[in-house]
């Protein structure tokens, strides 16, 4: 009688280690943990601010109103690490912080040099009381309140002084080319306009259609200040047909009457205008 193996008297085979792919991952690691260690090492010696410190803080820009030794000071308290491990944006930041610093880049240059390109305020005019503004319309309050002489007169709501600004920069040289010079400009709290001049004249323009009133009033102005004996001191644009004049008496001359200006009548009152003003 024949007996019959069962399954479990079957000759399992081997497994083969994989020793190749064993030692590829075992190079691999190695590889990996020596890299590691190297990065280690490498950050750990770089963030040592005795390893490469920076040496010299240069401060180029055409400077007027600042003085590079209250740069220095102000960025000197974050200069701090090495060339690698200095915070530029937190300098940059210090530089700007200063009153009369517009703005400010800042960049390394191996292997120890810190470069700073400082770009000062240019001041366009003053801004309400102890205050200047440029170009851009950004409001800058000079340390010491120390205020450049000569500029005209700009104000208004804070949030407003980039468009006081950019109708200071477009009436300017209109004005001008009549031989007016501005002495301030101003936008109240309901957006009524004012405008003032170095020989005394003031424009009251309102609120609305103030483009129009402005050209009435350029396209006037000429014979205004032809007028003998007496020149415009205000002038009242708030009006729908025309506007009203106020004026200071100048010696007399013996010149023959005056006539009246279209839109105009002698004593101030606009000959069209009714109860037109807004």
């Amino acid at each position: 009688m024949t007996r019959r193996r069962n399954g479990s008297g079957r000759r399992q085979p081997q497994r083969r280690i994989p020793w190749r792919r064993l030692g590829r991952w075992l190079a691999a690691a190695t590889v990996a943990g020596v890299v590691a260690g190297a990065v280690a090492w490498g950050v750990h010696t770089l963030a040592d601010p005795r390893v490469l410190p920076l040496k010299v803080v240069r401060i180029d820009g055409e400077l007027r109103h600042l003085d590079r030794r209250d740069i220095e000071a102000a960025v000197g308290r974050e200069i701090r690490g090495n060339f690698f491990t200095l915070d530029v944006h937190r300098v940059r930041r210090a530089a700007e912080a200063l009153p009369w610093v517009d703005w400010v880049t800042v960049r390394r240059i191996w292997p120890d040099t810190l470069q700073m390109t400082v770009h000062e305020q240019v001041p366009l005019a003053r801004w309400g009381k102890g205050r200047l503004v440029n170009p851009r319309g950004r409001i800058f309050a000079p340390e010491g309140g120390r205020l450049p002489r000569g500029l005209a007169r700009l104000s208004g709501p804070d949030a407003a002084a980039e468009e006081v600004v950019s109708r200071y920069l477009a009436l300017k040289p209109r004005f001008e080319a009549l031989g007016l010079r501005l002495a301030s400009l101003g936008m109240d709290p309901r957006r009524a306009w004012r405008i003032g001049f170095r020989n005394g004249l003031k424009l009251d323009l309102g609120t609305e259609e103030t483009d129009r009133r402005l050209a009435r009033f350029l396209r006037f102005y000429p014979a205004l200040a032809r007028q003998p004996g007496r020149r415009p001191v205000t002038i009242d644009l708030r009006y729908v047909n025309g506007f009203a004049v106020r004026w200071e008496k100048l010696e007399q001359r013996s010149d023959g009457p005056r006539k009246a200006l279209p839109g105009e009548r002698s004593g101030g009152r606009p000959a069209t205008a009714g109860r037109g003003q807004v």
